[in-house]
Formats: structure tokens, sequence, C-alpha cells
């Protein structure tokens, strides 16, 4: 089409570029940018979701290791850590390595590592009014929903439930919630507490790594699950 196009003086030496006629050099640079920007939004979103996962996974792994004071010992120190760490970063520390990681795994929040301290929230919670297997199946609950939910809905989201939550991240995060949780408890009991834990995912307007965690050990002892179901 030789009339549509028209050739751009090249910069620093290079080729030409041809560009569409109606197009401006500042609009074709505005939608570089705007695709890199999509593109490091993307691998950023990732990024959080695999630490939100790893969280709840590792966390379950770890109070699931020991007895039940040094499960509440250990999410106590992290629960005090990660406070130690949002108070010394809003007021302008820069907190080695952490302050790195918070760059990537943080979205806009006004208060740094809220998503780590509810967590440690909801487990501590967990830990005190049910059991610590109890508040692992709260945490791998609450990081695999959450993550894959999440990723799935960003990228083939299409039908909305609230908000930025999806219907298919959510029917998704429920199934992985469940084959994981499967590995924890009867498959019977996995599937509904995955499917409770989805629907407060997807529909409680408040900070859910707590909430989750809250309903997905109500669930469980109102079904009576015992206690000696895991590793």
């Amino acid at each position: 089409m030789e009339g549509d196009y028209f050739k751009l003086t090249p910069l620093s030496g290079r080729e030409a570029w041809y560009l569409p006629a109606y197009v401006t050099e500042e609009e074709h640079l505005h939608d570089v940018l705007s695709v890199g920007a999509a593109y490091s939004g993307a691998m950023g979103e990732t990024f959080r979701q695999t630490i939100h996962l790893l969280m709840g996974v590792l966390g379950a792994a770890v109070i699931l290791r020991l007895d039940d004071r040094g499960a509440f010992i250990f999410v106590s120190a992290v629960l005090v850590v990660q406070f130690l760490a949002c108070d010394a970063i809003t007021r302008g520390y820069d907190v080695p390595v952490l302050s790195r990681v918070m760059d990537e795994s943080e979205r806009n929040e006004k208060m740094p590592l809220k998503g780590g301290i509810a967590y440690a929230v909801g487990a501590l919670f967990c830990l005190a009014v049910f059991s610590r297997e109890y508040a692992a199946v709260g945490l791998v609950t609450v990081g695999v929903l959450g993550s894959v939910s999440t990723l799935v809905g960003i990228r083939f989201g299409k039908h909305t439930v609230r908000g930025k939550k999806s219907l298919e991240g959510t029917v998704a995060g429920i199934i992985a919630a469940a084959l994981a949780l499967s590995l924890l408890i009867p498959w019977w009991a996995a599937a509904v507490v995955a499917a409770v834990g989805g629907i407060i995912e997807a529909g409680f307007p408040l900070d859910d790594n707590v909430a989750v965690q809250v309903g997905v050990c109500v669930v469980l002892a109102g079904m009576g699950v015992g206690v000696g179901f895991v590793w």
C-alpha cells in the first residue's frame, strides 16, 4: 500500500522506521511504552502470585513439622519481623534484600507487607482458636486459591464476579486448591473447603488473606473433620 506509509528519519544511525501515515512518531512511541508497561505489569503480577503461593505452602509445611508451641512461636515471629520491616520501610529505611523484593512483589500499597502481615494474622488466629493442622489447611487454601485464581483470571477471565475477580479465575482457583488440599484431608472435605474458600475470596469485600483462612477453619470444624488427617 504505497501511499499509506512514510519514512521517518533514522535515529542513532539505525534503519528508518516505516509507520502508517496516520500514526505519528510520538503515538508509536506511546504504543511501544504501553506494551512494555503491560508486559512488565504481567511479569510483576506473576512474581507477586508466586510469592503468595510459596508463603502459603511453605508456611503450612513448616508449622506441620513443629509442635503446637513451636508453630505458634514461628508464626508470631514472622508477624513481628514483618511488622518491624513494614515500619522500617514506611520510615524510609532501605532493608537489604527485602526492599528489592518489595519493589517486585508489592502493588502500590499504602502499607508495605500488608499481604504478608494479613497472612500471619490469619494463621495466628487459626492456631490459637483451632489447631495447627487446621491452620495449615487454611494456609494452603489461601496460597493456592489466591495465586491460581488471579493468574488465570488475568489471562482468561471474561466474566466478572466482583471488582477484578473473574468467574474463570475463581473456578480454576477452587479446582487447584481442592487438588492440593486432597493431600491433607479427605477429597470430599477438600472440595467443600476449596469451594467455600473460593466464594469468600471472590465475594468478601475485606482482606481475603485473613478471611479465607478463618472461613476454612470454621468449615472444617463444622464438618467435624478430625485433626489427625495430615502428615
